[in-house]
């Protein structure tokens, strides 16, 4: 979050010149997901136990399963953890292997959070490299069981299935094994609860539900399209409830996978002013009103979804800036000068409270229910870093928090102290070593995504909490909310560089993004390395040609884990605005440092058309490219400014733009037509069909033959170049492809397409 727009103002020139733009930023974390695990140590001496708590105290027999990895010589596996005190002589014994090489146990647990570790053949003890979960025990991490309380009734979808064979058509369907609670009261069946909720309304759909003691069949139908949740509950004789199984579905045309996402995000506070009811007074010693709230808020969103502002750019998820309450007052800025305010949303002072200067609760729950009714996803940005000096889990349990040194000053490097340096003086450190603190920010953002039918997570400065944050928070997200199908998708911000020496001498940029990324983990990650390698450097200054930018756009298909989903992108909060960029571009008169300044001697408006041809390009290029690219806002026209709070002006509508911001806005919107309209766009593989330092073009290729392609040109004046395309390239002889930007179109012959292009030209060509 903050450390990279620091990094803007401190480097200047040099975080583009040199070779290396984040260099303390570079350093892989020293752990990693997956794996066997590494020894550390035992468990620990015992621990606190199941945290999380157990309503009823019953003890609920609970599987142990570990699959070794492949050439691991395994003699024998047993169990220790929290409830044998992590004692040798009191570990369960798993058998196995079995058919299927896992070996298994028992053990016989009450509900919670339990810490765990593995000890292989005597003496080895390792993290369980198939349990999501993680838990600190006296300071020593462990594998994780979250074990249900079996004192009550269970409920655990065995199948769920979704139809929609024509618009209000749609057909919801389940399985749903019921499980009587061990310590033998039956169940109730008259207590059956079912709620359906769509789009705001609760509707009891009981009735289409069977219920017998092992099973409720579920069968719901004549849907109209958008995102349904179906809460179940079952009691027992003695009126013990259930917890509430959630099914959470979409009905919609296309199933919508992550990919198909062109991620729009937004600073609230800069965006547009819905209602100016909840506009407070200008903040008492904020010098520069850059600093300041300005008045944009929840229902200004809103209203941008509903008049279709947002459809015509082909956004298919926002992701706005944290909308938890932030502080009143002032604080400094991390020039020990200026005072700025919590507009951004980053030093959150309540857990469960939307800011009512951003409308409260109310306004984020039309604002879902208008984005849902658009097909919209909206995304959380959760801030698991920190939290501000006035938030109430501070005032309530300091010993949640470190408050030891602030990173960057003497003998706190940002690396070296990544997990527990401060940010600033004023925003206390969370310790996911404590376990209370990591089960209740779980909880808090599993409270979020139910409580406003969020869809996701945006996840703050990764590589400065420990694993166990990233991993508890998406394993539980994934357990309790993906049981119908309905990806959540979890997005992280892990600041790294790129150097100007091959991919070998930038597998530590690749690796530290990737480690945070998997089935426990991430979807996928904002993708730095890419950032830094090409768009300012390829299409605002012409340091690197085209070729340049195929190779680093072939390498973040190749070194990201397969099946995430990775985030490209030209422009952020945290970064100067990219027509800046290309206006300082280090021609006369325009240093490449002026965008880093934040204050003073800041950057101006472009003098010419140029800056916004050049931004037009990269997003040509961006919004073609695989994984669910970022549009942040102001950039569908080219809005211009240095770094924050330069790079965070209130956004401007169509009848505020000049000419050229006018064009950039048609170019977009044509970006995000074709975008959605062409699957190959969206889910297609990269595949390279001609680069040179002047002229791309890629084809992007699904696994079922549909094709699109994309063709750049950075000459200043018009182009024609011929692409031979490759023999497996599923476009014959004859096959006519049009330009969904408005060019001629091309039809294929001799194998080649002939493409023309105008001065900084792009086209989107497809059947």
């Amino acid at each position: 979050m903050r450390r990279f727009t620091l990094l803007w103002a401190a480097l200047g020139a040099m975080a583009f010149l040199g070779t290396a733009s984040c260099s303390d930023d570079a350093e892989p974390a020293k752990t990693s997901f997956g794996g066997s695990g590494g020894s550390g140590g035992s468990g620990g001496s015992g621990g606190s136990g199941g945290v999380g708590g157990s309503t009823t105290g019953a003890l609920c027999p609970t599987e142990v399963r570990f699959k070794p990895e492949a050439g691991m010589a395994v003699t024998s596996v047993e169990v220790a953890g929290e409830w044998n005190g992590f004692d040798t002589a009191k570990t369960t014994k798993l058998s196995g292997p079995d058919a299927s090489g896992y070996y298994t146990g028992s053990v016989a647990l009450t509900a919670g959070l339990w810490g765990y570790k593995l000890v292989v053949n005597g003496n080895n003890w390792i993290l369980d490299p198939g349990q999501g979960y993680r838990k600190y025990v006296d300071g020593t991490e462990n594998s994780g069981l979250r074990v249900r309380d079996c004192g009550l009734p269970i409920l655990a979808a065995s199948s769920t299935n979704v139809t929609r064979p024509s618009p209000g058509a749609g057909k919801f369907e389940a399985k749903v094994k019921v499980s009587a609670p061990v310590t033998g009261e039956k169940l109730d069946l008259g207590s059956l609860s079912a709620k359906l909720s769509h789009h705001g309304t609760v509707d009891d759909v009981a009735k289409s539900v069977t219920a017998t003691e092992s099973e409720l069949g579920v069968s719901l139908g004549s849907l109209a399209d958008g995102k349904y949740t179906l809460t179940l509950t079952l009691a027992d004789a003695k009126g013990k409830v259930s917890e509430p199984l959630r099914l959470v579905f979409w009905v919609e045309a296309e199933k919508f996978e992550w990919s198909d996402a062109l991620v729009y995000m937004i600073m609230t506070d800069r965006y547009n002013n819905g209602d100016p009811g909840n506009d407070g007074p200008k903040t008492s010693g904020v010098q520069d009103p850059r600093g300041d709230f300005q008045g944009g808020d929840l229902e200004g969103v809103r209203q941008k979804i509903a008049d279709g502002t947002l459809d015509q750019l082909g956004v298919r998820a926002i992701w706005m800036t944290p909308f938890q309450q932030n502080p009143a007052g002032a604080f400094l800025a991390s020039d020990n000068y200026h005072l700025v305010t919590g507009y951004h949303g980053y030093w959150p002072i309540k857990a469960r409270e939307v800011d009512a200067r951003l409308g409260g609760n109310a306004a984020l729950k039309a604002l879902v229910k208008e984005a849902h009714a658009h097909g919209i996803r909206i995304l959380m940005d959760y801030v698991v870093n920190h939290v501000h000096e006035d938030h109430e889990y501070y005032k309530q349990h300091p010993e949640w928090f470190r408050t030891g040194c602030v990173c960057g000053t003497a003998d706190c490097d940002w690396t070296e102290k990544r997990l527990e340096c401060l940010f600033t003086p004023y925003l206390p450190d969370v310790n996911w070593t404590v376990p209370e603190a990591a089960e209740q920010l779980v909880a808090d953002a599993l409270w979020w995504m139910e409580e406003f039918d969020l869809d996701g997570l945006r996840v703050d400065a990764v590589k400065h909490v420990e694993d166990v944050a990233i991993r508890n928070v998406s394993t539980r997200l994934k357990e309790e909310l993906e049981i119908a199908g309905t990806t959540y998708f979890q997005m992280g911000e892990t600041a790294m560089g790129w150097s100007d020496c091959g991919v070998d001498c930038n597998k530590s940029q690749y690796g530290t993004i990737s480690q945070y990324i998997g089935p426990f983990a991430l979807d996928g990650q904002f993708d730095f390395v890419l950032y830094h390698g090409v768009p300012y450097r390829v299409f605002a200054y012409d340091e690197k040609g085209l070729l340049h930018a195929d190779y680093w756009t072939q390498q973040s298909q190749l070194q990201y884990p397969a099946g995430s989903v990775m985030t490209p992108f030209i422009g952020s909060h945290d970064s100067p605005r990219f027509v800046t960029l290309a206006t300082y571009r280090g021609q006369p008169g325009y240093d490449k440092g002026v965008p880093g300044n934040q204050w003073n001697d800041v950057a101006g408006a472009p003098p010419d058309a140029e800056p916004y041809e050049r931004h037009a390009l990269a997003l040509s290029w961006l919004m073609g490219l695989p994984g669910a690219p970022l549009l942040y806002y102001g950039d569908e026209y080219g809005e211009w400014g240095g770094s924050d709070p330069g790079n965070r002006a209130f956004w401007r509508g169509d009848g505020a733009l000049s000419a050229s911001e006018s064009a950039v806005l048609d170019r977009t919107r044509k970006l995000g037509a074709a975008r959605k309209e062409l699957v190959a766009l969206r889910r297609g593989a990269y595949r390279s069909l001609h680069a040179t330092e002047t002229f791309l073009a890629f084809a992007r290729e699904t696994k079922d033959g549909k094709v699109a392609v994309v063709a750049l040109s950075r000459e200043a004046g018009p182009t024609t170049t011929e692409v031979t395309l490759p023999l497996t390239l599923p476009l014959a002889n004859g096959t006519t492809l049009s330009d969904r930007l408005g060019g001629a179109p091309v039809t294929v012959s001799g194998g080649k397409l002939s493409i023309s292009l105008p001065g900084r030209g792009a086209a989107v060509l497809a059947p």
